[in-house]
């Protein structure tokens, strides 16, 4: 195809054909396993100069530019002082202490929840059937634990007691909320009985609010002061006694909710509702409650 082979090549016949300039060149055997391997000399380049470094001495004549050194924490120390000392007067002072934690109180409606005058009281559920309430109930609750306090979940899912008792206390407040704008029609409305919705927080009898409203005052960082005075959290880590279920089975039914008592004048047996449990057979863990 255009190339000669050496091997191709007669020494006595064909190299007196090709005269005198054959002998003074060197025919190769290009193929398909030479093409890689042939060279080219790369064309002679010069080296990049390097560019003059920029500096301020390079356009501003005189004297040498000095590096001035910056202390950032003589800059820093101001900070914060005032928030400080605040605090600590707060601390040292009863009677501040008291004064603050109340003006923070009253920015709260009363309800308070049975047996919740001086706890947290957080009604959530553990059912995963709705995902969205079911993160909001698991962050709100993972935020209060976090300060350390005595925390009184309660389930809505595993005792319908707890529901009634939300469901009550949110007829409360809208009651109130409908008196105070003296509208009959929505005191009306207020009776009939509405799902509540999921977490509700209540702190020292009064009502937080949600999920929403607990993250925003834990962001602000005046959560503490709403918290203070709540009994610290006895037990450490996981709970013993219900691995943090706040549940187990009843010990006197075994879960059945129901009695079976032997009638001794007939001799007839009679099965009866069991006291100590609730719908499902579960009763409170005491150490949790």
């Amino acid at each position: 195809m255009g190339c000669a082979s050496s091997n191709l090549l007669n020494q006595e016949d064909e190299l007196s054909q090709l005269g005198s300039s054959a002998l003074s060149q060197h025919i190769v055997s290009l193929t398909s396993t030479t093409y890689g391997l042939l060279n080219v000399d790369p064309p002679a380049t010069t080296p990049p100069t390097r560019p003059q470094r920029f500096t301020l001495g390079s356009i501003l004549p005189g004297e040498p530019v000095r590096a001035e050194v910056i202390n950032s924490w003589e800059l820093m120390s101001g900070l914060g002082e005032s928030d400080n000392n605040s605090l600590r007067k707060a601390k040292e002072n009863p009677s501040v202490n008291s004064a603050v934690i109340k003006s923070v109180l009253e920015r709260f409606e009363r309800i308070c929840p049975p047996d919740g005058e001086n706890k947290v009281v957080i009604y959530t559920t553990t059912l995963r059937g709705i995902r969205k309430t079911y993160e909001a109930c698991k962050a709100a609750k993972s935020v209060i634990e976090n300060f350390g306090v005595a925390v009184s979940e309660r389930d809505v899912s595993m005792d319908r007691g707890f529901k009634e008792e939300l469901r009550e206390l949110m007829m409360r407040r809208r009651r109130r909320s409908s008196s105070s704008n003296n509208n009959e029609e929505e005191a009306e409305s207020s009776v009939q009985p509405l799902p509540p919705v999921l977490p509700r927080v209540f702190v020292k009898g009064r009502y937080v609010g949600g999920a929403e409203e607990v993250l925003r005052i834990v962001e602000e960082g005046w959560f503490g002061e709403l918290i203070e005075g709540i009994p610290i959290r006895k037990l450490k880590g996981v709970c013993q006694g219900c691995a943090d279920v706040r549940f187990f089975p009843c010990f006197r039914c075994n879960g059945s909710c129901k009695l079976v008592i032997n009638m001794q004048p007939r001799g007839k047996t009679a099965a009866l509702r069991c006291p100590d449990c609730n719908e499902n057979g579960l009763v409170l863990c005491p150490l949790c409650s």
